[in-house]
């Protein structure tokens, strides 16, 4: 028996079912599952009434809700990518889903600073980034070198930065 795979339910608000995307009924039609049984799972359990279906029980971590309004109620629509479900019926095994590398500025100790730089102050950097990497063993990327290049402007003026004799006090 294989270990199921537990992934996060994905909800699209006030959005369509996609082109790229097969709608649970049909992919119930595609099994062969009874159109009434599909129809008493989501009425009585909603997205979750998928796992019960021993014919989706593979992939129901894959479905998303896409919630509409519709005539005056909000409406769900549940549906695969199109990619995940023909995968599955071409191979037999459920896909896997990468996750994404994490991003490491989300953690609230990062602030993200969009700045215009000339072109010319640009190029230099660049090419002392350049020449710096290519004597070094240890290579640096731009964007580290910009924070380098801030700690130093902060190091040498640190009466500036709160931390020198020279503060002023309100």
């Amino acid at each position: 028996m294989s270990k199921e795979v537990k992934r996060e339910r994905v909800y699209h608000k006030n959005k369509s079912l996609p082109r790229n995307y097969y709608n649970y009924f049909d992919i119930c039609t595609m099994e062969g599952v009874e159109n009434a049984k599909a129809k008493n799972m989501i009425a009585k359990y909603k997205v979750d009434g998928i796992k019960y279906i021993k014919e989706l029980k593979p992939i129901e971590h894959l479905f998303e809700v896409f919630e509409k309004p519709r005539k005056g109620e909000m409406r769900n629509q549940y549906g695969i990518r199109r990619t995940h479900y023909d995968y599955w019926k071409r191979t037999g095994e459920v896909p896997k889903i990468s996750p994404g590398r994490t991003k490491i500025w989300r953690d609230g100790t990062y602030t993200n600073i969009n700045i215009p730089i000339k072109n010319e102050l640009y190029n230099k950097f660049k090419r002392m980034v350049d020449r710096a990497n290519d004597v070094s063993a240890v290579k640096v990327t731009y964007r580290e070198m910009i924070y380098i290049a801030m700690e130093e402007a902060i190091q040498r003026r640190p009466e500036f930065a709160g931390g020198g004799d020279n503060d002023k006090k309100d």
